[in-house]
């Protein structure tokens, strides 16, 4: 649980609250059920004021941790999945907002989202492709193509990942499509990006046949993609890896998960853990 520290922000860092680090088998449960040994589904709160994936949980866990909804400005989608996107705690954040919220998500993500005229209205709506860069809520962004599907192969929405730069400081989100594409990692390579942080997905653990191989990473993918990060720049000593968007079910409990990711040198988030750039 944060220390009460999170929602003051010192000057020149970066303040991320994990509401929510594990995979799809939480959706469906609401934040009262939910068992002490489950991950909430995927969503971050940076600096109080953006939050990156709205899931079931993450209103009401926000506001157990101590934090205002209300100071939320901007939501970041990086796809309409429903471990990644709850339409009840969307419009929770929405109401409880003291502007419209600036609601950011990839173009074809709107034919899945189906939003009614009465609930654009309530919201500041911004379509983005892939490889897009603008400014808000104090920081630079930048959507990035994941190796992710949702729905038919021929969907309109490519699901992304975001990198976030605020004071000197820059991190990359993601989760969901593990494996880099081939345009995201030239993006990355061409314009010489370093992170101070990278969240990655964890997602599968040690079962390397397992059948989200295609857009989740295991051990072994991530061990590999470490290595590359680190040989071309992008990653150095200093910087923190982060394990999110972890499946339970896809981990052996033989050994703690803290054990297991920091011999790989990663940090292992959990739901409530801050982390500051």
């Amino acid at each position: 649980m944060p220390s009460g520290s999170f929602f003051n922000r010192k000057e020149n860092t970066m303040k991320l609250l994990f509401l929510g680090t594990g995979a799809a088998g939480s959706c469906n449960i609401a934040e009262c059920d939910l068992p002490a040994d489950r991950r909430r589904c995927a969503s971050l709160l940076v600096d109080g004021t953006a939050l990156v994936d709205v899931s079931r949980q993450s209103f009401d866990y926000l506001t157990k941790l101590g934090g205002d909804p209300s100071a939320v400005t901007d939501i970041f989608l990086s796809h309409s999945h429903g471990d990644h996107f709850c339409r009840d705690a969307f419009y929770q954040y929405v109401e409880a907002a003291k502007h419209k919220i600036r609601f950011w998500c990839h173009r074809g993500a709107l034919e899945h989202l189906k939003l009614t005229e009465a609930e654009l209205e309530k919201i500041d709506l911004h379509p983005v492709e892939a490889c897009d860069t603008w400014e808000t809520a104090g920081m630079k962004v930048t959507a990035l193509p994941a190796n992710h599907v949702v729905g038919e192969l021929t969907s309109p929405e490519k699901p992304l990942h975001y990198i976030f730069e605020k004071d000197g400081k820059r991190f990359y989100y993601g989760c969901d499509g593990g494996w880099y594409t081939a345009i995201e990692w030239e993006y990355m390579l061409r314009n010489k990006i370093t992170f101070d942080a990278v969240l990655m997905d964890s997602t599968v653990g040690e079962d390397a046949g397992n059948f989200r191989i295609g857009t989740h990473n295991n051990y072994a993918m991530q061990k590999i993609l470490i290595l590359a990060l680190r040989q071309n720049g992008m990653i150095t000593d200093e910087t923190l890896l982060v394990a999110t968007h972890v499946a339970k079910s896809c981990h052996s409990n033989e050994r703690p998960l803290e054990e297991v990711f920091g011999e790989m040198g990663m940090t292992l988030a959990f739901d409530g853990r801050e982390i500051e750039l």
